[in-house]
């Protein structure tokens, strides 16, 4: 006698293939499925959520607009730079030696 999983055992019992989740993850709105995904984590398991994360992965990267993530990453990396040059401006200040902050030529200033 084999012994089957009870996701097997209910596919069996049902006469449908055991690997037709993705028939099933393909049917929910794309902006449902973290929900869905976090449900099946909760209630089934690890093995259920990996099962359910195979079979909806590529829908799930369907919904983000990769533009708009490289624009966000990119303004946040703008104000950290500008964040860093200031407080290299007051390092440099507060030395008394300041040449030159940031690209601005208006920052320059002469030694002290």
């Amino acid at each position: 006698m084999m012994i089957f999983t009870p996701r097997e055992a209910l596919c069996r019992l049902q006469g449908i293939e055991e690997r037709s989740n993705a028939a099933l993850y393909c049917k929910f709105d794309p902006l449902h499925l973290p929900e869905i995904l976090a449900l099946v984590g909760r209630t089934h398991g690890l093995a259920e959520l990996h099962v359910a994360l195979k079979s909806s992965i590529v829908t799930l990267f369907s919904t983000v607009d990769r533009v708009k993530c490289l624009e966000q990453e990119m303004a946040y990396h703008q104000a950290r730079v500008a964040s860093l040059q200031a407080q290299i401006g007051a390092i440099k200040r507060a030395e008394g030696n300041v040449e030159e902050v940031g690209n601005d030529p208006s920052n320059k200033r002469r030694r002290i």
